[in-house]
């Protein structure tokens, strides 16, 4: 029985049975209304034009029983509200949206079980809907858990449970397809198959929803079913093209422009001035229109382009045209209302295609860095080769200039230190000037300096105590034959990375020419060797109790003593000082710890 209104109306509380009086019109169930595409209802001005369609089923007595029994509805499918009776009895309605009312859920409504209860002669169903909107109720079926119950379970199975598992698993290797592409950004596949992902999930969502109120008003959630599907049409194009990559300007342009123009009109509240609730057949019928022309063009494209991977995407997207109008059918109520949408099938057809795809290409990628790591192994292992033959003549020849370096410094220093001794004792002793004392003298001063160059020498690992007990140990026998003390007062000091045997040479020199100063001309004692750190230096102190000179003297007399010891501690980057009174002379050599950015020790 049909009832034309105007307006939604709220449904009883209990069912008045003087309300139904007809007529009613025998159908067989299951029973559609198709819908119009463009209604042509006229109602209230202000009212939209509505009608209620009750169903009144009767329960055979014969299959009534003591065990439980339910209700079971394949489908309930309209734009409106729903209400379930048993004989005058409220036993169900939907609580939802009106238009997102679970028409895609089966429904399972359990009879009442308690005590003395009566089970129901018939069975009342209240549609209220838009008029013209069409509608649809499926069989319905009462019985028991034991007899109908596994009909509910495998059709909400297919219906419900494998499509929203199937989007859901789309939508998370869609999210990982988004970190690979963050990671790799050239790599534009990963970034269109998380649109895609994005899309088909939004357009599956309508699928499942119904059973509980929506999060978002039902205006944008009705935006957002409809051009989802737009969006991934659009996407599946660029994707096409990113495989074939023979792309046509003027067709992308006139697919985003649908899109965009889809979007704009659909979009609240516009959408309420143009009636897109009613005109949701025309724009799903422009969708198979571009739908059909981008997986055409897909197709021509990856031939000629012979993309493989085109070609296989392309077919499935034609072959999604006739599921698509499958589906279109069904919603506008043009076949059984007992079929199953194939829709979110098709996504999952779509969803193994581009994991395919992705797959394929990964493994080339994949290939790819293999081959290329192998030659760049090679390349690496020939310049490695190369490297090592470079580095042995460049060890070589630094070898050489170091051993070159070594015989010019070697030279240089016996030439300036033992050999000026030798030609002044040999002129002395041409002169007949020369006695046996100064012979004596002069040679005990060559070997010194012999002595001092082969220290020198010695490695030393920075280490400056090492240095000072070398230089110990050579002057302890003369400075036991001048019956002289040695305190050594020597405390433990870093290491100075910048002594080489050059520098070290210029250092034990110092000492030395202050311990021959102290020996020939301070008439001392005792010699007290102490070391300190001084923040970022090390201080060397050689005192004794000698006669004491004048130091402004000394360093204005001919001899190159003290000017020798200035010179050769400015050469390293070191200073030396002196002081003197009637207790004796102190000697200090100030030595950096570390050397000093852009002035390194170096030799004149």
């Amino acid at each position: 029985m049909v009832i034309p209104g105007n307006g939604a109306s709220n449904a009883p509380a209990e069912l008045d049975m003087s309300t139904l009086t007809g007529p009613w019109n025998h159908v067989q169930l299951p029973h559609t209304l198709p819908r119009r595409l463009i209604p042509n209802a006229r109602g209230d001005a202000a009212l939209p034009a509505t009608e209620v369609v009750w169903y009144r089923l009767k329960v055979s007595p014969a299959s009534v029983n003591s065990s439980p029994h339910y209700i079971y509805i394949p489908r309930l499918q309209t734009a409106g509200k729903i209400t379930l009776y048993t004989d005058r009895e409220l036993l169900y309605q939907t609580h939802a949206s009106p238009i997102w009312n679970g028409w895609n859920i089966p429904a399972w409504i359990a009879l009442h079980d308690t005590a003395q209860a009566r089970s129901p002669r018939e069975i009342y169903i209240r549609i209220e809907r838009p008029r013209n909107r069409g509608g649809g109720i499926s069989s319905v079926w009462f019985g028991t858990d034991e007899s109908i119950g596994w009909r509910y379970r495998l059709r909400y199975l297919l219906q419900v449970q494998v499509p929203y598992a199937s989007s859901a698993a789309f939508l998370a290797v869609g999210l990982f397809a988004l970190l690979v592409w963050y990671r790799l950004s050239n790599h534009y596949a990963y970034l269109l198959l998380f649109a895609v992902s994005i899309s088909a999930f939004l357009r599956t969502l309508h699928y499942h929803v119904g059973e509980y109120t929506l999060p978002i008003p039902d205006d944008w959630f009705t935006w957002i079913t409809v051009n989802s599907v737009f969006w991934m049409v659009m996407v599946t194009h660029f994707f096409l093209n990113h495989l074939h990559d023979r792309p046509r300007v003027r067709l992308n342009q006139a697919v985003i422009g649908v899109v965009v123009l889809v979007g704009m009109f659909t979009a609240p509240p516009l959408a309420r001035w143009v009636a897109i609730d009613s005109l949701t057949p025309l724009a799903y019928l422009l969708l198979i229109g571009i739908g059909s022309v981008v997986a055409a063009n897909g197709f021509y494209q990856s031939w000629r382009g012979r993309s493989r991977d085109g070609l296989l995407l392309s077919a499935w997207a034609m072959l999604g045209i006739p599921l698509g109008c499958y589906d279109w059918l069904l919603q506008n109520y043009h076949v059984s209302i007992e079929s199953i949408y194939l829709g979110s099938y098709s996504n999952v057809g779509a969803f193994l295609v581009f994991m395919y795809i992705i797959y394929l290409r990964y493994i080339v990628a994949n290939e790819s860095v293999v081959q290329f790591n192998r030659r760049l192994q090679v390349r690496l292992n020939e310049q490695e080769v190369e490297l090592q033959d470079s580095h042995q003549r460049l060890r070589a020849i630094a070898q050489r200039q170091t051993l070159d370096a070594e015989r010019q410094r070697l030279m240089q220093d016996m030439h300036d230190g033992m050999g000026s001794s030798l030609v002044t004792a040999l002129l002395a002793v041409k002169k007949g000037k020369a006695d046996a004392a100064m012979v004596a003298s002069v040679l005990e001063d060559c070997i010194d300096e012999l002595k001092l160059t082969i220290d020198s020498m010695e490695p030393i690992q920075a280490d400056l105590l090492l240095l000072l007990a070398t230089l110990r140990f050579r002057l302890a026998p003369r400075l036991e034959d001048a019956g002289i003390t040695l305190r050594w007062e020597i405390t433990d000091v870093p290491p100075l990375e910048w002594i080489d045997p050059r520098n070290s040479l210029h250092i034990l020199r110092i000492f030395q020419e202050s311990f021959s100063n102290i020996i020939k001309h301070a008439q001392a004692s005792e010699i007290r060797v102490t070391t300190r750190i001084e923040q970022d230096c090390v201080r060397v102190v050689i005192q004794d109790n000698g006669s004491g000179f004048s130091v402004e003297e000394g360093l204005r007399a001919p001899g190159k003593g003290l000017k020798n010891q200035l010179r050769r501690a400015a050469s390293i980057g070191a200073e030396v000082s002196w002081h003197a009174d009637g207790d004796g002379t102190r000697m200090t050599l100030t030595l950096p710890i570390t050397e000093k950015h852009g002035e390194s020790p170096r030799t004149p």
